[in-house]
């Protein structure tokens, strides 16, 4: 319940700083569109990690609200859920390696280029990251599972 309460919080805050903070000439993409472009897809990034490398994440985002992560870098994997708002993109998950188990609550902010709606932005204000042209890397369908099942089995190993 608690994860839930601050997923909603962080999902509500104002568009009115979401708008100060987006690129000149680009606004928020609807809640819809975001929830469209992600639902039933793997998506992999990029995002700075604890020691300000480069950390490639996956998320599995369920057309049920359910999420799946996993990174090889540590590696870890991670279960929870996702949800949007317009310009946000958010999760919250609780993540699982052999350093133990960390939650998380975090969104991304998305925008389009009014002019050229091809052209996405995205911030990661959670991670210091600035607003960036960026293009989703996405997978039809869940393409993680099999990686966190091996995962599982390597964890309970040790």
């Amino acid at each position: 319940m608690r994860s839930m309460i601050a997923l909603t919080v962080l999902a509500a805050l104002p568009t009115i700083a979401f708008a100060q903070a987006a690129p000149k000439g680009a606004a928020p993409i609807p809640a819809a569109e975001i929830k469209e472009m992600f639902a039933g897809k793997t998506y992999n990034f990029t995002e700075k990690g604890h020691k300000g490398e480069k950390e490639p994440i996956s998320w599995y985002l369920g057309a049920d609200g359910k999420m799946l992560g996993y990174t090889g870098n540590g590696p870890s994997h991670a279960e929870g859920t996702w949800s949007t708002s317009d310009g946000k993109l958010c999760v919250s998950d609780q993540w699982t390696g052999a350093w133990g188990t960390n939650h998380s609550d975090e969104c991304q902010l998305w925008a389009r280029d009014t002019a050229k709606p091809k052209v996405l932005y995205r911030a990661e204000p959670a991670k210091g990251g600035t607003w960036a042209k960026f293009t989703p890397k996405l997978s039809g369908g869940d393409t993680i599972t099999p990686k966190i099942e091996a995962l599982k089995v390597k964890l309970m190993k040790q």
